[in-house]
């Protein structure tokens, strides 16, 4: 169309228009980009909130919360504190980042898988690579295998959580290999397999049918180990008679009180009445391994409103805490307890070698030796209880 004739058109067929053609186009053209601009801001403001959805997702998996804390506190939260702040306009563009627990739990899915392509593809790269592997019980009874990777990046050597597997109820060494193998296949090659670290449970260090034989059947080069801080914890569970009977007697008064709701709450208002430091026993449990330690140690800790307890109760149990030579032998275990749990921490960690988790026992050993002078000559400073 001629610019004569557009010009005709326009008056004649948009005679809203009394804009001169020149002037019609830049109108059109300037809204045409104020649209943009909108577009533009609008994208922008989109992608801001799905990155904000990402990173309060990310803080609630790390801080172990419910995913429903997203939309229940943490969005209200953030608009209140948006209000008072930065005004209005601020909490409209925070009430746009999605926070619901659906969402959330879309969001950790797809950071963990992220996070799991990232280190299948660093272990691919590595020319070798090493599993540690262990299996335990969850708080749900639930068996559970955690196997962690040890392999090299960029010329360092790294250390991260491979998988954690959840068994099936028969936790055999053909059903450890079963799940570790159907994980592992076509995301890694075993044939880059170099190690393999275990505990000494026989399903794991079986000679015919164990984990680590299984593996070797696969991964040709590939070298087993026993898991250091296993063997030092076997050690030391070896103990005097007289000292395991105060240690079940121990056990005894910990279930007499927890076993019993009625028990737990009566105890607790005792100990809130007589000033106690803390209001309730630990369970000990054989799985964990710091727990017989603590577990001692808050009953020396409580042992007076215990004594106490049981003395209303009428227990038999009672009788323990007004015999010196018991409470003795107690503050004995306690001391040597928290003395390997401390050893326990210190071999655990990432990055570590067996050069320098083989020092560390030594060190403990001689520091035995040390103490058992020093407890001939009289002196127990080193001792907490």
């Amino acid at each position: 169309m001629k610019p004569s004739k557009l010009a005709r058109h326009l008056q004649t067929k948009h005679p809203a228009s009394k804009d001169k053609p020149l002037e019609f186009f830049e109108r059109k053209k300037r809204e045409h980009e104020g649209q943009k601009k909108l577009l533009k801001a609008t994208t922008s403001t989109n992608v801001s909130a799905l990155r904000a959805s990402f990173l309060v997702a990310n803080c609630i998996a790390k801080a172990k919360k419910p995913f429903t804390i997203g939309e229940e506190l943490i969005l209200p939260a953030a608009k209140d504190i948006c209000h008072e702040l930065f005004g209005e306009a601020a909490v409209k563009n925070v009430a746009q980042v999605p926070l619901s627990a659906t969402t959330v739990t879309r969001r950790i899915n797809e950071i963990a898988e992220d996070v799991e392509g990232q280190l299948l593809e660093r272990i691919n790269t590595s020319p070798w690579y090493a599993i540690q592997v262990d299996e335990s019980t969850d708080v749900d009874n639930k068996a559970m295998m955690l196997v962690y990777v040890r392999y090299i990046f960029q010329e360092d050597v790294h250390e991260d959580m491979l998988c954690a597997l959840l068994l099936a109820a028969n936790t055999t060494g053909a059903e450890l290999f079963k799940s570790l193998d159907d994980y592992i296949s076509g995301k890694l090659n075993w044939s880059f397999c170099v190690g393999i670290c275990t505990d000494g449970a026989a399903a794991m260090t079986g000679r015919f049918s164990g984990l680590t034989t299984r593996v070797k059947q696969v991964a040709s080069e590939c070298e087993s180990t026993h898991c250091v801080i296993h063997r030092e914890m076997l050690a030391s569970r070896k103990m005097s008679p007289e000292l395991n009977t105060v240690l079940q007697d121990v056990i005894k008064v910990i279930n007499h009180i927890k076993a019993y709701a009625l028990n737990s709450r009566l105890f607790e208002q005792l100990c809130e009445e007589m000033d106690a430091e803390h209001k309730r026993l630990l369970l000990h449990t054989e799985v964990r391994w710091l727990s017989k330690g603590r577990a001692l140690a808050r009953v020396f800790e409580l042992r007076e409103p215990l004594h106490r307890f049981l003395l209303e109760k009428e227990s038999p149990l009672a009788a323990h805490f007004s015999s010196k030579e018991w409470v003795t032998k107690l503050a004995y275990l306690c001391d040597i307890f928290n003395l390997l749990n401390k050893l326990n921490l210190s071999l655990q960690g990432r990055m570590t070698t067996a050069f320098k988790l083989a020092d560390k026992v030594a060190a403990f050993k001689a520091k035995l030796e040390v103490w058992g002078r020093r407890v001939r000559t009289g002196i127990f400073d080193m001792f907490q209880y």
